[in-house]
């Protein structure tokens, strides 16, 4: 150190060794020159910047991470948000996607519904207080169809539960929220996309502009006024709308479980077909809308009652 007259006062000045004061600057998070870059630096947000990042922030405060183990061995890292928080208990509810406790993907046809699942894994939840705490999350509810999975967290308090909307729409602008191996805040945006699934996919997916990886999934995909349109549930651009979530959480609470209707068919919808196709099938069929069969399942009631691949479903009872 050196001692500097200003005017008559003695300032005593200290240096510290370069090497040391990096490494020391380096974990201060102010600093941090590690942290990933988001979607938020596109020009294309620029008018909306400011409003999307207040939004984004909100409702980053109730998404997690969630990690799943087998025997001591790490399973999956996947994403995950509050949606209630009993104040009295202090237990918040957490939803996710159930691929977190899935140990094995048989095949690509998700119909086949031969993945195997581990109910009895070891989930934690990595909170986002000052310390970044890991607490044990209880399994409270799995489906293996609509592939979401609920779990239960000892918190002592919980940001802003935020509201769900089922006013989902092609085209409409979203951001997918969740966490990666870090803890740090993943945003991706885009627009739902005017796009059915796949002959191997669940009737229900609606799909992003974007594609997540695996510690994204079961994070929400929210609106530009924070309500949540729905659930990242498959890697890829697949998530689950609000409208199917909230169904699935009303048939939990009434029934404990999540009952479903097995139709025996795999549709498609017409509307996103291409202009040029629908043309043709209102010419030739006189339909210009429904559902048009896929595949039927063998010995199913549609089978039984004469249904057919390529009939078009308009309405059932």
């Amino acid at each position: 150190f050196y001692r500097v007259f200003i005017f008559g006062t003695c300032l005593t000045v200290h240096f510290c060794n370069l090497s040391h004061c990096a490494e020391r600057q380096l974990k201060l998070v102010t600093l941090d020159p590690h942290v990933p870059r988001s979607c938020m630096g596109n020009q294309n947000l620029l008018p909306v910047r400011d409003s999307s990042t207040k939004t984004i922030l909100e409702g980053a405060k109730v998404v997690i991470s969630l990690s799943s183990y087998v025997d001591g061995t790490l399973m999956a890292r996947s994403s995950g948000f509050f949606i209630n928080w009993d104040e009295e208990s202090k237990v918040c509810t957490v939803l996710t996607s159930a691929r977190l406790i899935c140990s094995k993907y048989s095949s690509m046809d998700q119909w086949l519904g031969s993945d195997e699942y581990s109910p009895d894994a070891t989930v934690y939840a990595h909170l986002l207080d000052k310390d970044e705490t890991t607490v044990p999350a209880a399994l409270l509810h799995y489906d293996r169809h609509f592939n979401i999975a609920l779990f239960k967290v000892d918190v002592d308090s919980c940001a802003k539960i935020p509201s769900f909307s089922s006013e989902v729409t092609c085209g409409q602008d979203i951001f997918a929220l969740g966490r990666d191996d870090d803890l740090n805040l993943t945003i991706n945006h885009g627009r739902v996309q005017f796009k059915g699934p796949s002959m191997f996919e669940r009737h229900y997916y609606m799909y992003t502009g974007f594609t997540t990886g695996q510690s994204g999934i079961g994070g929400p995909i929210i609106n530009f006024n924070g309500q949540v349109l729905g659930m990242t549930n498959v890697l890829g651009m697949g998530f689950i709308p609000s409208s199917v979530i909230l169904h699935c959480l009303d048939m939990w609470k009434k029934f404990g479980y999540i009952p479903r209707l097995h139709i025996g068919m795999k549709l498609s919808a017409m509307k996103f077909l291409d202009p040029i196709h629908v043309e043709k099938i209102s010419r030739k069929c006189n339909i210009d809308s429904g559902l048009i069969v896929k595949e039927v399942s063998y010995g199913s009631n549609a089978e039984n009652r004469g249904v057919r691949a390529g009939d078009i479903i308009q309405s059932m009872n």
